[in-house]
């Protein structure tokens, strides 16, 4: 199976020769790898774009193979510049290249491609489709913000790419709110659930060491992230209680979300702690949480969600997109209506109010998300996810 994605974390840095080092990304995509590494059944190849990568580069790790190639402009490999966007216009001909080859080397049983959303590499996807079965993982959608006024030519190929990979393809996975939005464009498309798991070692490793914050928003920096909502929600709790703390983790211009805390004299409630270069940091700052509000205008079900859960912190969110399936059959996070952060505000106060009250509610849904969201289970979905568009012709691994 070849997987096409797009991530970097420590461990791969420390291998591969680079320019200058960045921080770790898609931290889903080699927590997801975990449950293949010790597999003898099914061989796994990754083929990934990496910024500032000298040269493109194979590795072997634990079993999965990597390719890495050196994304850029040729030769230099750095980004393009905004005002010559020569890898749009060109149709990202470079990287597919690179690609093609890779894939004619390996002649895979299945492609996988992880993330219809970002066009620089998810357009390679159409040079296979007459070749190989595809199987389409959905991150999120970015054709959701079609109706914005003023987006740049970048954010409108990235919309037409993923439009493009929704109408054309067969076969997709994701959280399950995903096949009601692709039935939109494409009614015949076969859907299988799955969630990205989260790093349960590291969950495992994270201790309570004692509550600093009251509330933390973990994720981008974003109006439509609802970093704006978390900021009003906090501003609304301080009414009844003036000493609430809150913290704010995630990347991101943090200045508009500033003012708008100074505005609503919250700002001495709020930390900014910026954007947390490693899961190992972010996870320290959850944990020392008594609740994760989440509130999202656009969402299918975040992986913030999902490590929330994990780490055994209560969530307030919004009812956005595929979020409520997390209360399909129980109470297992508190739910207001998409925009309402008093409601939020309210129902934060309760579980502020009520320690026990707090701890039920993040034992249910630590206990839910073993059962749904863990990597034993999601693994295999993945290959019964396989096997059905295969119909069970996969391959033997060789050594």
């Amino acid at each position: 199976m070849v997987w096409i994605c797009h991530f970097t974390n420590a461990e791969m840095q420390s291998m591969l020769t680079l320019w200058k080092r960045g921080d770790e990304f898609a931290s889903w995509i080699p927590n997801l790898l975990k449950g293949f590494e010790g597999r003898t059944d099914i061989e796994v190849h990754v083929i990934a774009p990496h910024d500032y990568l000298k040269r493109t580069t194979k590795l072997t790790v634990r079993n999965i193979r990597y390719y890495f190639i050196a994304y850029g402009i040729p030769l230099w490999h750095r980004h393009w510049p905004r005002f010559f966007t020569f890898d749009i216009y060109s149709d990202f001909i470079f990287f597919r290249r690179e690609i093609r080859n890779i894939i004619n080397e390996i002649h895979p049983d299945l492609i996988h491609l992880m993330g219809a959303e970002n066009a620089h590499y998810s357009s390679s996807i159409f040079d296979f489709k007459k070749d190989y079965p595809i199987l389409i993982t959905i991150q999120g959608f970015i054709s959701q913000f079609k109706g914005e006024f003023n987006l740049p030519s970048w954010f409108k190929n990235r919309i037409h790419v993923e439009e493009k990979i929704l109408k054309t393809f067969k076969y997709f996975c994701g959280e399950q709110d995903s096949s009601t939005y692709i039935s939109t464009v494409n009614s015949h498309h076969v859907f299988f659930r799955l969630y990205y798991p989260v790093n349960e070692v590291l969950v495992s490793k994270t201790k309570d060491t004692g509550k600093k914050y009251d509330c933390i928003y973990f994720g981008t920096l974003s109006k439509l992230k609802g970093t704006e909502d978390f900021i009003r929600a906090i501003a609304e709790i301080k009414s009844t209680k003036s000493d609430v703390k809150a913290c704010i983790v995630g990347g991101g211009d943090a200045n508009p979300f500033r003012e708008l805390a100074r505005d609503l004299k919250c700002e001495n409630n709020i930390e900014f702690a910026g954007f947390a270069k490693s899961q190992k940091e972010l996870f320290e700052y959850v944990k020392s949480s008594r609740i994760f509000l989440a509130p999202p205008y656009y969402e299918r079900l975040s992986s913030t969600i999902r490590e929330a859960m994990f780490l055994k912190v209560p969530i307030v969110a919004y009812a956005t997109g595929g979020i409520p399936y997390i209360n399909e059959f129980d109470e297992n996070i508190y739910l207001v209506e998409t925009g309402d952060y008093k409601e939020m505000a309210l129902k934060t106060l309760w579980l502020l109010q009520d320690e026990q009250r707090r701890d039920r509610l993040a034992e249910k849904a630590y206990h839910y998300c073993i059962n749904e969201f863990s990597l034993k289970v999601n693994s295999e979905r993945i290959i019964s996810a396989y096997h059905t568009i295969l119909g069970g012709n996969i391959k033997q691994k060789t050594s």
